[in-house]
């Protein structure tokens, strides 16, 4: 097995088609289906189901899809690490950031760099959600996200807390107010973002409601305040929108003039922030970031949250 019949049958399971595969990897598709029907035999199972309409994932094919993904990360981040050190390089750090913590990530990173500058630290944003599963395929080293936690597969510490705000149109009635009681709030449309951004922030807004017999009037999906079309949509009077401050402080840095920021007067009107790395981590570029955070955080070393 080459690792170039592991990424022609990652193609393939991608499209669950033979000739839109082949494209991608431009190559003809006889030759496509001739290494994947050589893979097949070495393995010795079949990876798909293959009729005239349609092509199909096997059990054993689902499978070995997770993990040559896996292998082909791997693959690619030996390569990255060989040509580091080739340049004489330490290495480089993949940090995933979720909805609005860029801020905090940031002074971690600066406070870092002071002591190895020779590490190259690669921030992307990468929502909550998915983080859990970039940290299992190896797609980034440390993650800063919201819950859940995937704490079968990683370990975290809780960082800090995030306190909820509600963004609301500048001409709302309650718009100059410091803070509001969700009661206050109740019966307004209420913009609600993807659950798939961040499935513990939505659960949590939600179950606010749910925790004091209300039920929240949603008026549309798929957008963020801190979003242009989430922004415009609470600015022209939609809806209000609930979501954690650090996010929200984006849209009022550019929409302040027509957007009003209140806290959200509710004591479970909160979420944590966690670091997350996976528990088989051996790198010691790795470790030594997770103890810059520690220090920038003032948190205790190595505790884990359970």
């Amino acid at each position: 097995m080459e690792l170039r019949h592991i990424r022609y049958f990652i193609a393939v399971a991608d499209f669950l088609n033979f000739s839109k595969a082949a494209q991608r990897l431009h190559i003809s598709q006889p030759p496509l289906s001739r290494q994947i029907h050589q893979l097949e035999e070495e393995l010795g199972v079949e990876l798909f189901v293959r009729n005239n309409r349609r092509v199909e994932l096997t059990r054993a094919g689902r499978v070995f899809l997770d993990e040559g993904r896996k292998l082909v990360v791997q693959a690619e981040r030996a390569s990255e690490a060989a040509r580091h050190a080739q340049r004489g390089d330490s290495g480089v750090l993949r940090i995933g950031m979720g909805a609005g913590l860029g801020r905090v990530i940031c002074n971690v990173v600066v406070e870092h760099h002071k002591l190895f500058p020779s590490i190259d630290i690669e921030c992307k944003d990468v929502f909550s959600s998915l983080q859990n599963e970039a940290l299992s395929k190896g797609e980034i080293d440390i993650g800063f996200l919201r819950p859940p936690v995937d704490q079968a597969n990683l370990n975290c510490v809780a960082l800090f807390e995030e306190r909820f705000v509600v963004v609301m149109p500048k001409t709302h009635r309650l718009a100059k107010r410091e803070s509001v009681r969700l009661a206050d709030i109740a019966d307004e449309p209420l913009i609600i973002f993807d659950r798939n951004h961040s499935c513990g922030l939505y659960d949590r807004i939600l179950g606010l409601y749910t925790s004091r017999g209300l039920t929240p009037h949603l008026t549309m999906t798929r957008v963020e305040a801190h979003e242009e079309a989430g922004a415009i949509a609470v600015a022209s009077g939609k809806g209000i929108f609930i979501g954690s401050g650090a996010i929200l402080k984006v849209s009022n840095a550019t929409y302040g003039k027509e957007l009003a920021l209140i806290e959200l007067n509710e004591p479970d009107a909160k979420i944590e922030v966690y670091m997350a790395w996976r528990k088989d981590e051996r790198d010691p570029d790795i470790f030594a970031f997770l103890d810059s955070v520690r220090r920038v955080f003032r948190h205790p070393a190595r505790k884990q949250i359970a």
